[in-house]
């Protein structure tokens, strides 16, 4: 029997084959497209070599080879759904490739494929079947003949194995224009020869019998769609080829699954090991019922998937999030993490501790993985952490939720008292529905809702918001039980959230709004203000309006400024406008289209006499200075924290700077002192400002500058650098000459503005001087305060601390036994009722906690036939509490918990608990006297015989 190949042999004979024949063999592109806005991960081999499709550029060869890292989780390429379920799809995967750029075409590229699926790899040929394009009379093509022939003519295939299909699965188009071409699919047929001889598998090709199944699409690029005008011919022709490698090293291996690969089991087993599920023991022994040990294969299967994607995600940069690529890898990760909680039994994080199985199948062909070991596995550890926090909870209130939505009928009047019976229940949906205002009670809408099938949009809007469940999870634990759920009640409670989110614009965003423009020229603004801070200019636009105070405003443009403009988070100019004798100032500078308003508040007499403008300047340095700064911290930043740290946001500001970016944890203490002391290290090396304009978009980033994600640049950009191998960036702020003239640069606060999205604050110049001397006059003013004579306080301070700490507990103790004191005086004072003693007792200033732990101290001193119930209000009187205890003799005729239940009505207020031992709480502590009042008639009440 041959030896079985290795997933790294198979790569590794691919790879050579190619080199063999004059291909270069080039490195994967990243999982997170740098140039490309158009996409949020790569998602096939082409992707890197786009811009050569498209004519916009070119490569120093003209013959490829790679494999790709993909990624399929949105759009028509959606995999996401079915990973698990089979044993054939994934969400990462890798896309062997090799490309002709204007060389060779279909005869080489048939030929090849041939070669080396045949002859090198000895595939049963007989199995293999070539699909050509049938042709398409409204792209006014004819069958691609020639491919048909060239794999006649080319290859010992089978002729009765050719087989034309249509457009769907054999003409390939970048969009609706671009470059496209027919393609030619080599499918195998893995089934038994008593099978192939029943059915043929010509019939099962494109059929989605996962037995008869691409291997290697060939892609011949020699047109050139015109959208409704149809196709032209390129003037040069390309080969784009692509292999699923997980498939082709099961075909080689003689699997009949991707997932008993050795990309794969070396993972599983993994997983089997770190199972706290006694019965899975492996991948292949499970020892249960049939169905079982499916349910926990596809558990196994789909954590061995997604911890592949996650994991060269966040290499790539990619962090799990709230928006874009980064919700999807946030969905992906609690995905797995779900199925390994419900199915195997993890309860602590654990797909983090399967990085280092995954950087050993994979590191030593793609490095980055293996550089950012320690950075993944922080990052997934923390995702998990998190996530953990709340998935027990959400699960359990989902499946407590399940009766109620099976039986429910719309406005059944018993599935509503059911549900109103149910108080947690009730909670949690009050919660749910607290975005759907009716007019009908919250357990009616929940019937009316659920209909007998479906969860209602606003528990799924409660699984997202509240418990941290991405929707597509929530689908998938409803489908798995047979239900369904209503995902556009779900979207347009999220919509409404949104709404709710945004704040309203600033004034600087009003300069378009119920402005009525007066044009007197036309023409874009010509912005003079890097060069100069003072020049001359006519008004070409001016309007008036009021702001929300009633206070005039007026917009000027003119046809040169030195102004800035708000912009890329730096805030616009303000100064002095003279124009025909009159001085005006100019309280700020914003952008409207590719105008440059200047906001006054009166408006000039002579708008046609020529202005002169006049920045201030004392301003515009200072927010230099902090433009600057942000800068040297964006490199700083990404060399402390590293490399996947990208600007999500900036405010530059002549009195601070603020920055976001992305991280997934808080930025310690000595983090920000490393980040702090290498921005002020540029600082005094005072490194000289190098400033580039109009150069080409593609060369800055081929130079290694920074562009933001999601930002538009136009074909030609300005680069700062300040250090090529430091700080290199596409901006069009204001800087200063050299960084020296920034001074000092000091943090103010660090924090986080959304999941995975960190901000902190900083001072320059002047300002951080202010504020360090600020921080030093506290210090020598708590000096004095202690009377310290030490350089150091912080030891004093701590005596302090632990001495107040300790004052506290007495105080606590003390007023705990005086509590305790009051009860036991109760209960030895207390009225008999039906044979029972019973005392109700009044307590100020008490949490929740204290008094629960105060009933659970004084019980067992209960004498036999004794029930007791607590009531205090919190310290900070808004809230009432109580505490039902009974005697052990008692339990069976006596439930705490209804007790303290019935007594919290009063307060407005519900609660349960243990039949020994119950707790409430209400809203309404000024009833807290009469509640009490009231407790012994409802005992009495309770204690009466039932017929």
């Amino acid at each position: 029997m041959p030896e079985v190949k290795t997933s790294d042999s198979i790569r590794k004979e691919f790879f050579d084959f190619f080199v063999e024949r004059g291909h270069q063999l080039v490195p994967s592109d990243s999982l997170v497209p740098s140039d490309d806005p158009t996409l949020l991960f790569t998602n096939a081999g082409m992707n890197q070599f786009k811009d050569v499709f498209l004519e916009t550029g070119t490569r120093p060869y003209t013959r490829a080879v790679d494999t790709q890292k993909c990624l399929r989780v949105s759009g028509k390429h959606n995999d996401l759904e079915e990973v698990g379920l089979d044993t054939y799809h994934h969400t990462f995967f890798e896309m062997l490739g090799n490309w002709s750029f204007g060389d060779y075409f279909k005869r080489e590229a048939i030929r090849w494929a041939w070669e080396l699926l045949v002859d090198k790899w000895q595939l049963d040929a007989d199995r293999l079947y070539a699909t050509v394009h049938a042709g398409d009379a409204d792209l006014g093509l004819d069958p691609d003949d020639e491919a048909a022939e060239l794999w006649r003519s080319e290859t010992g295939i089978n002729h009765d194995n050719i087989l034309f299909c249509s457009s769907k699965d054999n003409f390939w188009m970048m969009g609706d224009t671009g470059p496209c071409g027919p393609c030619s699919e080599i499918h195998i047929d893995l089934r038994s020869d008593e099978e192939r001889q029943e059915i043929p598998g010509s019939s099962l090709v494109n059929a989605d019998d996962p037995r008869v199944m691409e291997i290697w699409n060939l892609v011949f690029i020699q047109y050139n769609a015109l959208g409704d005008s149809g196709l032209e011919p390129l003037s040069a022709q390309h080969v784009d080829t692509g292999m699923g490698f997980e498939r082709i090293v099961a075909v080689l291996q003689g699997k009949t699954s991707n997932y008993d690969t050795d990309l794969f089991m070396p993972l599983l087993q993994a997983i089997a090991d770190s199972s706290p599920n006694k019965l899975v023991t492996g991948y292949d022994s499970i020892e249960t019922s049939a169905e079982e040990r499916e349910s926990l294969r596809i558990a196994m299967r789909v954590i061995a998937d997604h911890v592949r994607t996650v994991g060269f995600a966040i290499a790539d940069g990619a962090i799990p999030g709230n928006v874009g690529r980064g919700y999807v890898i946030r969905r992906i990760l609690r995905r797995a993490v779900r199925f390994g909680y419900q199915r195997l039994g993890f309860r602590q994080p654990f797909m983090h501790e399967l990085i280092d199985v995954l950087v050993t199948i994979m590191g030593h062909v793609f490095p980055n993985i293996v550089e950012s070991r320690d950075y993944i596995v922080r990052v997934v550890r923390s995702e998990e952490e998190s996530f953990l926090e709340t998935l027990g909870t959400g699960i359990a209130f989902f499946e407590h939720l399940l009766p109620h939505i099976r039986s429910a009928k719309s406005k059944a009047q018993k599935a509503v008292t059911a549900l109103e019976a149910d108080r947690q229940t009730m909670d949690l949906l009050t919660k749910a529905y607290a975005f759907s205002p009716s007019d009908e009670s919250v357990a009616v809408q929940f019937v009316a809702d659920a209909d007998g099938g479906h969860v209602p949009g606003p528990v799924a809007f409660l699984l997202h918001d509240t418990y941290g469940f991405p929707v597509d999870l929530t689908e998938l634990m409803a489908r798995e039980v047979g239900l369904d759920i209503d995902i556009e009640g779900y979207q347009s409670l999220m919509e409404l959230q949104k709404q709710r989110a945004r704040t309203a614009a600033n004034f600087a965003a009003a300069t378009g709004d119920g402005a009525d423009w007066v044009v007197q020229s036309t023409g874009e603004t010509r912005f003079v203000g890097f060069d100069t801070l003072t020049s001359e200019g006519k008004i070409v636009q001016y309007s008036s309006s009021e702001d929300e105070e009633g206070n005039s405003v007026i917009r000027l443009v003119f046809d040169s400024t030195p102004f800035y403009a708000e912009s890329g988070g730096q805030v616009g100019d303000t100064g002095i406008i003279v124009i025909g004798g009159e001085e005006i100032e100019v309280i700020d500078t914003v952008k409207d289209g590719s105008k440059y308003v200047h906001i006054v508040r009166e408006m000039p007499v002579d708008l046609d006499a020529i202005a002169t403008l006049t920045v201030d300047s004392e301003r515009r340095a200072r927010t230099a200075k902090h433009h600057t700064a942000t800068h040297l911290l964006h490199a700083a930043l990404r060399e402390v924290l590293g490399p996947h740290v990208t600007q999500k946001g900036s405010l530059v500001a002549p009195d601070r700077l603020r920055f976001d970016f992305n991280h997934f944890e808080r930025v310690g203490d000595s983090d920000l002192d490393s980040i702090s002391r290498q921005v002020n290290e540029s600082i005094q090396q005072n490194i000289k400002r190098q400033e580039e304009r109009d150069v080409a978009f593609d060369d800055a980033i081929a130079r290694g500058a920074t562009a933001l994600f999601g930002e538009k640049y136009g074909d030609k950009v300005r680069m700062i650098t300040f250090d090529p191998n430091y700080s290199v960036e596409l901006c069009g702020g204001t800087h200063v000459d050299a960084t020296g003239e920034i001074g000092i640069f000091q943090f103010i606060g660090e924090g986080s503005v959304a999941a995975g999205i960190r901000r902190v604050e900083a001072v320059t110049g002047l300002d951080a001087v202010s504020m360090i001397g600020l921080k030093i006059a506290e210090l020598d003013k708590a000096r004095s305060v202690l009377k310290s004579q030490s350089s150091s306080i912080d030891e004093e301070i701590e005596h302090l601390l632990s001495r107040q700490k300790q004052l506290q507990k007495e105080v606590a103790e003390l007023r705990a036994a005086r509590h305790e004191s009051a009860v036991k005086d109760a209960l030895a004072d207390a009225a008999v009722i039906d044979g029972v003693r019973f005392a109700a007792v009044r307590l100020n200033d008490v949490e929740m906690d204290v008094l629960r732990d105060l009933g659970t101290r004084i019980r067992p001193q209960m004498t036999p036939d004794s029930v007791a119930i607590l009531g205090g209000r919190s310290p900070e009187g808004d809230k009432a509490y109580l505490v039902a205890i009974v005697s052990d003799d008692l339990k069976g005729r006596i439930s705490a918990g209804s007790f303290v239940g019935q007594v919290a009505r009063g307060i407005d207020g519900g609660g349960g608990g243990r039949p020994e031992l119950a707790t409430a709480g209400g809203n309404s502590p000024e009833k807290l006297d009469d509640a009490l009042s009231g407790a012994a008639s409802i005992l009495s009440e309770m204690l009466q015989p039932t017929d």
